[in-house]
C-alpha cells in the first residue's frame, strides 16, 4: 500500500509545485487587479474567460486549486477562476490529446469529456459566484512574504545590483511557492493514502459485477474516480482499461476525477470557504451524473 501511496504522491507533487510557483509568481509579479478590470461583466464572458485561460494556461488539477485561490485574492471574479479551476486540467491540448490517443481516435469521447467538464466547470463556477463576498477566510494568504524589494531594510546595502535584485526576487518567489506547496501538499498526502487503501482492499469482482449494469456502472465508475485519485493526464488510460463497462461510464470516470477526487477535496476546504468548498464537490458530482445519462440517452455515445 505504501508503494502505491508514494507512486501518487511523487506523480502529482511536480504539478503541485508547478501550481505553487505560479500561484505565488502571479501574487508578487503579475498585476490582476488590471486584469480583472478588464474581465467582462456579463456570465457568458467570464465563463469564456475562464475556459480560455484553461486552454491557453493548462495545469494539472493539483495546482490549479492554489492558483485559483490566488486569482481570487487578485479580484478575479470567482466565476471565471473557478471555471479555470475545474476546467483546465482537462481542456486543455496535452489532456485532449492524451484522451484521443487512449481511445484510439474516438472523437466522441474526446469531446464527450470536453462539453462534461466545460459544462460542469461553468455552472459551478456561475453558482459559486457569491460564496465569497460575505464569506472570505481571514487566513486566506498564508504565504510567507520577505521584505518588499523597492524597501530596502536600513541594516542592508540600499541600492541593490541588478544581480542581487534577481536574486532576492527569485528566492522570494521560492520562498511563498513552498509555503503553498507544503500547506497544500499534505491534503495530497492524505488522499493518496486513502486512495491507495481502496486500490488494496477493494474487492474489484464486486466492481466488475455491479458494473454489468450500465447505469449501476456509471455510478460505480464515478465513486472509484472520486477514490482512485488518478492525475488527468494519465486517467484517460486508466479509462480505456475498464473494458468492461460501457463507454457512458468510462466517461464518467475521466469527468468526475479531473474535478473532484479525495486529495482535491481536501485541498477545496482547506483554500476555500465551507460553503464553497461543498459546491466544488456537489455541484460537479451532480453535472457529470446528468451529462452521462444524458449522452447515453441520445446516443451520442454507444454502450
Amino acid at each position: 500500500m505504501s508503494r502505491i501511496a508514494v507512486s501518487i504522491v511523487l506523480e502529482a507533487a511536480p504539478f503541485l509545485l508547478l501550481g505553487s510557483l505560479l500561484s505565488a509568481a502571479v501574487d508578487r509579479y503579475v498585476d490582476m487587479g488590471r486584469i480583472a478590470s478588464r474581465i467582462p461583466q456579463g456570465a457568458i464572458g467570464r465563463i469564456m474567460v475562464g475556459l480560455l485561460g484553461g486552454m491557453l494556461m493548462p495545469i494539472c488539477e493539483c495546482g490549479s486549486v492554489p492558483l485559483a485561490r490566488r486569482l481570487l485574492e487578485k479580484g478575479v471574479p470567482p466565476l471565471s477562476a473557478v471555471t479555470y479551476m475545474l476546467a483546465a486540467p482537462v481542456i486543455n491540448p496535452v489532456v485532449v490529446l492524451s484522451t484521443y490517443v487512449a481511445f484510439s481516435g474516438n472523437l466522441q469521447m474526446v469531446a464527450g469529456r470536453v462539453l462534461a467538464v466545460a459544462g460542469s466547470a461553468a455552472l459551478t463556477g456561475w453558482l459559486c459566484r457569491g460564496c465569497l463576498r460575505a464569506d472570505r477566510p481571514a487566513d486566506s494568504n498564508r504565504s510567507v512574504s520577505l521584505p518588499d524589494l523597492n524597501h530596502p531594510h536600513a541594516h542592508g546595502a540600499e541600492h541593490f545590483s541588478a544581480g542581487g535584485r534577481t536574486c532576492r526576487m527569485v528566492l522570494d518567489l521560492l520562498s511563498s511557492g513552498a509555503s503553498e506547496f507544503l500547506e497544500m501538499g499534505k491534503y495530497l498526502v492524505l488522499g493518496a493514502l486513502a486512495s491507495a487503501a481502496f486500490k488494496v482492499f477493494l474487492p474489484w469482482q464486486l466492481v466488475q459485477t455491479l458494473a454489468g449494469n450500465a447505469s449501476l456502472s456509471i455510478v460505480v465508475l464515478m465513486i472509484l474516480a472520486v477514490l482512485l485519485c488518478v492525475c488527468s493526464e494519465a486517467d484517460a488510460f486508466v479509462a480505456a482499461s475498464f473494458v468492461y463497462v460501457p463507454p457512458a461510464a468510462q466517461l464518467g470516470f475521466m469527468a468526475l476525477g479531473a474535478m473532484v477526487d479525495l486529495k482535491l477535496m481536501g485541498m477545496y476546504f482547506s483554500a476555500f470557504p465551507k460553503k464553497m468548498a461543498w459546491m466544488l464537490v456537489i455541484v460537479p458530482v451532480a453535472c457529470v451524473f446528468g451529462f452521462t445519462f444524458f449522452f447515453r440517452m441520445v446516443g451520442q455515445i454507444g454502450g
